[in-house]
């Protein structure tokens, strides 16, 4: 019988644990078109690379079949990149998906908001103007009312998504990364609240500190 020296067998265990640990990392591509109802390996690899996306799979479960939450999963993939919502994987959205996951998977895609920081303010009796800055190119608006501002969340590209009361100022929606949004025809000696949202050129929006007030001088 062929001896194996104890050296090779070790080398070739670290070899093996190393295949391992990066399969289980590792995206696997869509081979065919999916619809609901389908149990398959190929709707293990779509729920798999979803998952790693709470945006578009929150429920990340692996299940292997093409049920409710699979579906919602699909439109949501589908609207965030300018695809039929049709809820079911044909051949463009599977090519989509596969080209994400041959370039490197989700990082390689921009499905998170800009992040504001260093926001500052500057009141007279009728105007607030709000400077911030922001980690990618964006646009910039400020919800405002003498109320606390009711948001409607839309849909993941933003569509909708706006205040359900109140009035908004803008800036000229040229994206940057230096805001600056002025409101103007305020009453003085009044409190406001307000609600800062940057959206970046993939639709993401980020909202800064939701209802904080300021008050404009006398």
């Amino acid at each position: 019988m062929k001896k194996i020296h104890a050296g090779t067998i070790a080398t070739l265990s670290v070899l093996v644990s190393a295949a391992l640990a990066s399969q289980a990392f590792a995206y696997y591509p869509i081979n065919s078109q999916l619809d609901m109802g389908e149990t398959n390996g190929d709707v293990t690899n779509l729920q798999t690379f979803f998952k790693d996306n709470a945006s578009i799979y929150p429920e990340g479960k692996v299940t292997g079949y093409f049920g409710s939450l699979t579906k919602s999963s699909v439109e949501r993939f589908q609207a965030q990149y300018g695809l039929s919502t049709v809820g079911r994987v044909g051949p463009l959205t599977r090519d989509k998906i596969n080209d994400l996951i041959n370039s490197g998977g989700w990082t390689m895609g921009d499905v998170s908001g800009p992040a504001i920081y260093s926001v500052s303010k500057n009141l007279t009796n009728t105007t607030a103007t709000f400077s911030w800055n922001t980690d990618e190119m964006a646009t910039a608006k400020i919800f405002y009312n003498t109320n606390p501002v009711t948001m409607n969340e839309g849909d993941i590209n933003s569509v909708g998504f706006g205040s359900t009361n109140g009035w908004v100022a803008a800036n000229d929606n040229v994206a940057r990364n230096a805001q600056q949004v002025t409101i103007s025809g305020l009453h003085p000696n009044t409190q406001y609240y307000y609600v800062i949202v940057s959206t970046d050129l993939k639709g993401n929006v980020s909202v800064w500190n939701p209802n904080m007030t300021f008050v404009t001088n006398q």
